[in-house]
Order: C-alpha cells, then sequence, then structure tokens
C-alpha cells in the first residue's frame, strides 16, 4: 500500500522496500495487473504473507479509490455479489498461484444512510465522554440494525461459497474488521461468521487502526476485538491514528504502540499498512514494531 500509487514500476517498488529492510510484503488492493506482472519475477527472494482482496485493482477503477468497492460480498443484489464473488476467486488465485497463504477479505456495508458525522463532529467537538454523544452513536446504530439482517445473510453465502474454495486452494480466509459502523463485520457479527466456519480456514484479521477509530467515535473498544477473537486470529494491520486520521506510520500518530504490541500474540503476522510518505518515517516504524515484538 505505501508505495503502490506513488511508484509505478512494480520492480522498483519492491526495491525500495527491501532498502528499508522489509523481507516480505503484503499485497494491496491498489495494484494494478501491470505492476503485479512486474512483482512476480522477484518475489522468490521477497515472499509476499498476504493479500488484500481485490487485488488487482478492479477495472477501471482508479487506484486511489481502490479502498471503494463498486462490488460487495454482502450485496443484496445477486448479480452484483456473484461478480464479487468472481473478483474474489481471481484474487484467491492469484494467492494459489504465488504461494500466499492468506486472503483478507472485506465484506461490504449495511445499505444504510451514512450518519458517521453525528459521531465524528461530537468527537472533534470534544463532547467524547458526554450523554449526547452515546445517544448519537445509537440512532445511527438503529439505522443499521433495520436492515443489518439480509445483509449478513448475504455476506454468509458469499463465506460460504468462498470457504469451500478455499479449502480446495489450500489457503485462508482472514476477515478484517472495518472502521465504519455501517460496514460488515461489526464486533457481534465477527462472532457469529467465526462461529458459523469454526474449524474451517476462515480466520480474523485485525486491523490496529480500525479498531481505535470505532473506540474513538464510540462504537467498540479496541481491546474487545482481541479478547474475544484471539483464539481465531491470523494477522494484523499495523497503522496509526492522528485525531480521527488513519494510516499513519506507527510511532508517528497519537496510539500507543507498546500497549497494542504486547496484545497481539507473537505467531500472528504483522503487516504494516501506510500511506504513501517519508520513507525514513517507514524504516522508523519498522525498527519500532520489531523492537516492540522482541521485548515481548
Amino acid at each position: 500500500m505505501w508505495n503502490a500509487t506513488s511508484q509505478s514500476d512494480g520492480a522498483a517498488m519492491i526495491d525500495e522496500l527491501k532498502d528499508l529492510g522489509f523481507d516480505a510484503i503484503e499485497l494491496s488492493r491498489h495494484l494494478t495487473m501491470e505492476q503485479l506482472e512486474q512483482l512476480k519475477p522477484h518475489l522468490n527472494q521477497t515472499k509476499p504473507c498476504s493479500i488484500h482482496n481485490f487485488c488487482p485493482v478492479l477495472p477501471n477503477l482508479p487506484q486511489a479509490e481502490a479502498e471503494n468497492d463498486p462490488v460487495q460480498l454482502s450485496s443484496l443484489d445477486v448479480n452484483e455479489r456473484q461478480e464479487a464473488l468472481r473478483w474474489t476467486t481471481q484474487t484467491m488465485e492469484l494467492a494459489a498461484d504465488l504461494e500466499i497463504p492468506i486472503v483478507v477479505l472485506h465484506l461490504g456495508e449495511v445499505d444504510t444512510h451514512d450518519r458517521s458525522y453525528l459521531m465524528r463532529d461530537l468527537y472533534e467537538y470534544g463532547e467524547r465522554e458526554y450523554e449526547a454523544f452515546g445517544r448519537k452513536v445509537e440512532e445511527a446504530t438503529d439505522w443499521r440494525k433495520r436492515k443489518q439482517a439480509k445483509h449478513q445473510d448475504a455476506a454468509l453465502f458469499s463465506l460460504d461459497a468462498l470457504n469451500e474454495l478455499a479449502l480446495r486452494m489450500d489457503l485462508h480466509l482472514a476477515v478484517e474488521n472495518r472502521p465504519h459502523y455501517y460496514q460488515i463485520p461489526n464486533f457481534d457479527e465477527m462472532g457469529m461468521f467465526l462461529e458459523k466456519f469454526e474449524g474451517s480456514n476462515m480466520r480474523y484479521w485485525h486491523n490496529v487502526g480500525h479498531a481505535a477509530l470505532q473506540e474513538r467515535i464510540g462504537l467498540c473498544w479496541s481491546h474487545r476485538w482481541l479478547e474475544a477473537y484471539k483464539d481465531h486470529l491470523i494477522g494484523v494491520n499495523l497503522h496509526d491514528l492522528k485525531d480521527l486520521e488513519t494510516h499513519f506510520p506507527p510511532g508517528f500518530g497519537d496510539l500507543e504502540f507498546n500497549e497494542i504490541m504486547a496484545q497481539i500474540p507473537s505467531d500472528v503476522l504483522k503487516v504494516i499498512e501506510v500511506r504513501h510518505g517519508q520513507a525514513e518515517e517507514l524504516k522508523e516504524a519498522r525498527e519500532l514494531c520489531q523492537s516492540l515484538v522482541q521485548e515481548g
């Protein structure tokens, strides 16, 4: 993610990351097919440890908009859901070809008007601890509850099909926690999905920044995710926050990474996922995370 949109040549992307001390990479949703083809000859030395669905970026979708899914695995539209399954299958086939063991999934969202501004505005005005803040959170999540059941069923339908495929391909599917209240899964849905697929290749992927953002806007205490789903945890994305802005290098925001890293089991994959910025900052972030892992 760090250099997918700033460096058009895939081989040069690898070189940049190797120079910063990385010997493994996660393939991002922002990669184009051309970048992937350029990357492939170099992946025997710099191994891909995980891949984010969808990869490569979908046709006609600009790299800068790769986080905006035009098709979703939780869609109530059958044709859209089938298209999302088709592109996910392509990502899984790419993972199998490149011997990438983990495919990280974004499941989609509940079709409801986005009321995040209700929580963001109160947070920015310093009202986080007041009763009005709680009422706004409840108001937004109540609207979600009215429509979420059908989207949960659609997501389960997609996961059922993908899990069968993952078993045949010997891949792990890792469902990621998302930053916004209307996205799937919320805290309870993650537990429901993991219980449904207990004993399969389905796992939990924890995004540190997403969990912290949810806490700041009053949705869920960040530590609950790791406490509840630690036994299913296969990997984490590490990035820092500045207030409500995400994807800063660890150590360059306001999260306490010594506390966060202490909660993450040592055998879990840890991937730094940050926006493009200064190379020296990324190097310092890697050194910080490595030092905290060694301390643990």
